[in-house]
């Protein structure tokens, strides 16, 4: 290319010298150039380089708080001076996805992180061709402020469990119950929405009574709540199966009686019969207390027993009340002793009257036994109860003395013996006498013949009334 004097190009003669002179001199400057006089010529080279890029404005150390939106600058000696960023000596690039942006304006040249995190703390640095500049990015956590606490909840057995907080930074955490970390699943639900955190649990269970706590991620913090799952206390007498609620026991027996219960927390038991509360625990008759269960107690059952009994359970979410009734059977007391009513030749009528005590249970009938006066060995004369209160012994000796007495039998077995019967004899009826005849008649008397009786039995005529 053919210079000619201009500007920028000024060309200067002394004496034999040709001088060029190239003023506000840049890149597209540098090449060969060649000067020629008649059939001569010489060539050089121009190198040109750029003039150093100077750091003017140092950069600064910087103190943020994580989610702040944080930039660091500075400035160089000119507006198209190339300048590169480090991160803990990586370079940092423009990339659309990088966190960092590289923001130039003039000779300011801005790093710009939108959402600082504790990850961001390091040294960055900027580097020319003439200078370098370095400062510390110190990225703290911002101090928590808890703006709403977890509220201590009690809760029915089955409904909704709901704890709420919020804090002052929007980060995510985690739940805990009892020191364990909580996890979701269909009945726990997790939420987290800016700075509000949730934890909900359908259809509360017993297990989830407890102690919460709410700890944010990257906070030594913990927000504490707790939930006390409650259930009225019910009494199930339906797992018992005892018709009409009644419960049968035979005397000098004992008697262990469970009701099953439910409740939380575990309801206070007591229990009382009438106006008595049961209240003795090393006695006859005593109640236990249990989390599932009351427990009444009966050793060696008696007739006195019986009754209605009366079982309470509370709590703090209620109460409840049963009734049961307790019936103590036994065998039956001893019937009255026996009437004899009338006698023949080898039998006699007898009668009695029922027992005072049935046992608790109906009599279902009576066994008969005798003896001879003399004798002090009984004999049974039924081996199937007799359902009356009468009964005709048989095939007994004429003229012998005899005594009877009556048992009575229930569902629970038999009665101790009657005291015996008034003694009695069992004698035949003598027969009429024969051949009655007038034998002669005066005006004050009558005289009568007739012959003896067929039959007299055991007992003999002691005298003839005319």
């Amino acid at each position: 290319t053919l210079f000619r004097s201009s500007t920028k190009y000024i060309f200067e003669t002394k004496g034999n010298q040709r001088i060029l002179f190239i003023n506000n001199c840049t890149l597209a400057d540098d090449a060969a150039y060649q000067v020629r006089a008649g059939d001569e010529k010489c060539s050089t080279e121009l190198f040109v380089r750029e003039p150093p890029i100077l750091v003017t404005k140092e950069l600064e150390n910087v103190s943020s708080y994580c989610g702040d939106r944080v930039e660091m600058e500075c400035e160089v000696s000119d507006e198209d001076a190339n300048v590169k960023w480090f991160k803990n000596g990586v370079e940092l690039t423009n990339e659309p996805r990088s966190r960092y942006r590289l923001k130039v304006d003039g000779k300011r040249h801005i790093l710009i992180i939108d959402e600082a995190n504790r990850g961001d703390s390091a040294t960055y640095s900027v580097m020319t061709t003439g200078g370098q500049s370095a400062a510390q990015l110190q990225v703290d956590l911002r101090p928590l402020k808890i703006l709403t606490p977890l509220t201590d909840m009690t809760v029915m057995l089955g409904k909704e469990i709901n704890l709420k907080c919020e804090i002052s930074e929007n980060v995510s955490g985690r739940w805990y119950r009892n020191g364990q970390l909580v996890l979701g699943s269909e009945r726990i639900k997790l939420y987290h929405k800016g700075r509000i955190h949730r934890l909900i649990i359908d259809n509360a269970l017993v297990e989830d009574d407890g102690d919460y706590a709410f700890v944010p991620d990257l906070y030594l913090v913990n927000i504490p709540g707790k939930i006390h799952v409650i259930d009225p206390p019910k009494i199930h007498f339906d797992a018992l199966n005892y018709p009409d609620n009644t419960v049968t026991v035979v005397a000098g027996t004992k008697l262990r009686l469970e009701i099953p219960i439910t409740g939380e927390p575990a309801p206070k038991i007591i229990w009382s019969k009438g106006d008595k509360w049961i209240t003795d625990l090393s006695g006859r008759v005593r109640a236990e207390s249990h989390p599932d269960h009351g427990l009444l107690i009966i050793e060696s059952a008696e007739k006195e027993d019986t009754g209605t009994y009366r079982i309470m359970v509370k709590n703090e979410a209620g109460e409840a009340v049963a009734h049961i009734k307790i019936k103590v059977v036994d065998i039956p007391d001893a019937p009255p002793a026996p009437i004899v009513t009338e006698v023949g030749e080898d039998w006699c009528s007898m009668i009695w009257e029922p027992p005072a005590y049935d046992g608790g249970c109906p009599i279902l009938g009576y066994f008969i036994e005798r003896k001879k006066k003399q004798s002090s060995r009984w004999m049974r004369l039924n081996f199937d109860l007799i359902k009356e209160n009468a009964f005709e012994p048989k095939k007994m000796i004429e003229g012998v003395a005899y005594e009877v007495r009556v048992f009575a039998v229930n569902s629970i077995g038999t009665s101790k013996p009657s005291a015996p019967s008034k003694a009695f004899v069992p004698l035949a009826v003598t027969s009429a006498p024969t051949l009655l005849v007038v034998d002669g008649v005066t005006d004050s008397s009558v005289t009568m013949k007739w012959r003896p009786p067929d039959h007299i039995g055991a007992a003999v005529l002691d005298r003839k009334s005319t």
